[in-house]
């Protein structure tokens, strides 16, 4: 699925690869013409006069400065083809994992997803654009040259292949070991992104407990086993590039030792052992292309095990699903969750509310609250019982339209580095106006929105969340401990703009709170969550 879906997403680049192939082939072709009109020059010296050998010398110059602007562009273009379909498989790849449910998050890090979308990403679209084209045409260089070769002596042919062979033989050998230790490498990394990004989101808590070297030692844990397995690969990588250069390095020498030795027994010119002299090191890029197209098809086979799941998706049933444009009530009927460990948080749940009711959560911790809210947003779904929605089973209810009738505020607000007016639109298209109103009804009236989010206390950032979930098209507004971080005056505006806005809307309430205002000015109905017979 990976392989086709990336073909979609790179189907505009596909397009512009075409004319850099060409360029690539007409640059290969035209960096063989110097060394041949050299050695052509050479054994026809003696017979130039000064201003044709200087014609000539002028030829070839104007050559090698072609050559010169045809590689820098063919270069410059093909890396832009690269990098342009890098960056849209990546965006395609992060869209889909910001699809992904509750329980995908729950089980991947987030250095792990990072690694996936920016680092194995960029392998595999650059593997798709380019491994195939690279391969054929660095094969087309090899052919060529060996062409010239064999029209010119079949003896020196034989031996520039013999080096040839001796290379893929090493390199096969080699390569057995490149694609597990590439694999451990790019896990090793991902754990280390995971480990930094783990413990540099908890820096303050961690500073004020003062445990800084005890984290930074955990740390340089995962540090010491990723450079383990990075110097593994490096190994086994620096090898294949090892045997290359010498046995590039050493053709020239060899040609050079068996066209003289054919010299000096007459059957080959000075100016042909010149001109194959000067060929054999371009074969030098292909070769040692050819060495890179093994390791990048090794490092694209491991990642593209790694990002298949980031674009597995859940089965679409539009068609057979109903779609909602108002939620008029909500029912839980014998609900109970059980985890895969084992674990129960909820037993025998049963509630029903309709529009205008404004149901309190309570319980004590582990009871399941946390895992009540999830339900609600369809992160998760009950082990027994029904959730009727309009007196639909939840099943039976497109996921999507009932999602966009709920409005949330989490304990944990979400804040990201934009101003607080952003952050409270959270790219929806909504007026300064509304969002001015949706702020003084969150009791946020008194703060600059333009200020940055970032840099709200605990309290003003629960009540901007408060203001964002406001500015939703609702008909359920879930809030879990919506007061908590204010003082009691705060809460007490805030319960009267509430009660002034369901009066107005006829929207469901659904709070999580211990907050015995809220539950006596705010909530006509209470559902207390207990343990269940198993955990008692």
């Amino acid at each position: 699925m990976l392989s086709k879906k990336v073909d979609e997403v790179l189907k505009p680049m596909y397009r512009k690869r075409v004319p850099n192939i060409a360029l690539k082939a007409a640059n290969i072709l035209l960096s063989i013409l110097p060394p041949i009109l050299t050695g052509m020059l050479i054994d026809n010296l003696q017979e130039y006069s000064g201003d044709r050998a200087l014609y000539y010398i002028g030829i070839i110059a104007a050559i090698l400065v072609v050559y010169f602007f045809l590689d820098w562009m063919q270069d410059y273009y093909w890396h832009k083809m690269e990098f342009i379909g890098m960056g849209l498989v990546r965006s395609h790849i992060f869209s889909n994992v910001m699809r992904k449910d509750y329980f995908f998050y729950r089980d991947h890090g987030v250095g792990d997803i990072e690694s996936k979308v920016i680092h194995d990403a960029g392998i595999y679209a650059r593997s798709k654009l380019s491994m195939v084209p690279l391969l054929v045409l660095n094969i087309m260089h090899i052919a060529v040259v060996v062409a010239i070769l064999f029209y010119h002596n079949m003896t020196m042919a034989f031996s520039t292949l013999t080096f040839s062979a001796v290379f893929y033989l090493i390199y096969k050998l080699i390569n057995k070991k490149l694609r597990k230790t590439s694999l451990e490498e790019r896990e090793g990394y991902s754990a280390m992104l995971t480990s930094a990004n783990e413990i540099l989101s908890g820096a303050t808590t961690i500073q004020l407990y003062g445990e800084e070297s005890y984290f930074a030692r955990r740390f340089k844990k995962t540090v010491d086993r990723y450079e383990l397995l990075l110097v593994g690969f490096r190994k086994y990588n620096g090898l294949a590039h090892a045997a290359t250069n010498k046995i590039v390095s050493f053709m020239p020498l060899a040609a050079a030792l068996v066209g003289l030795n054919l010299y000096l027994q007459g059957g080959i010119s000075i100016g042909i052992i010149v001109q194959i002299y000067l060929l054999l090191p371009f074969l030098a890029e292909p070769i040692k292309a050819l060495t890179e197209y093994n390791i990048d098809s090794q490092n694209a086979a491991v990642v593209e095990a790694r990002l298949e799941e980031l674009l597995t998706e859940k089965p679409e049933k539009d068609d057979s699903l109903i779609k909602i444009d108002k939620i008029h009530s909500l029912e839980f009927s014998n609900i109970c969750y059980k985890y895969a460990n084992g674990t129960e948080v909820l037993w025998d749940v049963n509630f029903s509310v309709r529009a205008g009711d404004a149901l309190a959560v309570t319980g004590p911790s582990g009871t399941g609250k946390t895992t009540f809210l999830r339900m609600l947003k369809r992160q998760m779904h009950p082990t027994w019982g029904d959730i009727l929605i309009n007196g639909k089973k939840c099943c039976e209810v497109h996921e999507r339209s009932y999602l966009k009738r709920i409005a949330v505020l989490t304990q944990e607000v979400f804040v990201f580095d934009d101003c607080i007016k952003h952050n409270i639109m959270f790219g929806k298209d909504i007026s300064d106006e509304v969002v001015a109103e949706k702020a003084r009804l969150s009791a946020l009236g008194h703060i600059d929105l333009a200020k940055n989010a970032k840099d709200l206390s605990a309290g003003e950032r629960q009540r901007m969340g408060l203001a964002r979930a406001l500015a939703c098209q609702y008909d359920i507004l879930i809030l879990d401990e919506p007061t908590s971080e204010v003082d009691a005056e705060t809460e007490t505006q805030i319960i009267e703009n509430l009660k002034a806005i369901q009066q107005e809307t006829g929207c469901i309430f659904i709070i999580v709170t211990h907050s015995e205002n809220v539950l006596n000015n705010l909530c006509n109905k209470t559902l207390e969550l207990n343990f269940p017979p198993s955990r008692e």
